[in-house]
């Protein structure tokens, strides 16, 4: 998870972009989008409005992006398999297969793929490498979360 201070995250994307000011927007987007999804699955409350601020990012704001129109053809593929991912991942929390929870426990983050990915398009592989390094270090490496207490929520 991202951290909550807008300033930090906004540095975060920076760094992973290398000052690009459209891949960072392009990011800020994503992480948005992919809060909203969660949020739309996981609450009841206020789900009109979070559908209807999924679409808007979705429809309006990402394709006014240059970064993303640039590089549609590469993050597109990217973009599906993560949300193949994250479905699948709900749907083997539940499974009987030991280690189909486990994969779906990992797989639910599979948005990090899209922050590799960005940092690879603006950097080239080290760069991406590095990012993925600082992405976990930032968003992932506080957590205890256990594959246990996942299947519990």
């Amino acid at each position: 998870m991202l951290p909550s201070d807008p300033e930090a995250v906004r540095a975060a994307f920076l760094r992973w972009t290398l000052g690009d000011e459209a891949a960072a927007d392009f990011l800020a987007e994503i992480a948005a989008i992919a809060r909203l999804a969660d949020d739309i699955v996981d609450e009841d409350e206020n789900r009109q409005r979070n559908v209807c601020w999924l679409l808007v990012r979705t429809l309006t704001r990402l394709p006014q992006n240059v970064f993303f129109n640039r590089h549609l053809a590469a993050l597109a593929p990217i973009i599906h398999t993560v949300i193949v991912q994250w479905e699948l991942s709900d749907e083997w929390r539940s499974s009987h297969d030991a280690l189909k929870r486990q994969f779906g426990f990992v797989m639910r983050e599979a948005v990090g793929s899209i922050v590799t990915a960005t940092a690879a398009i603006c950097g080239g592989y080290d760069h991406a490498k590095t990012t993925t390094e600082d992405f976990f270090e930032l968003c992932h490496s506080g957590s205890r979360e256990t594959v246990e207490d996942w299947i519990k929520d």
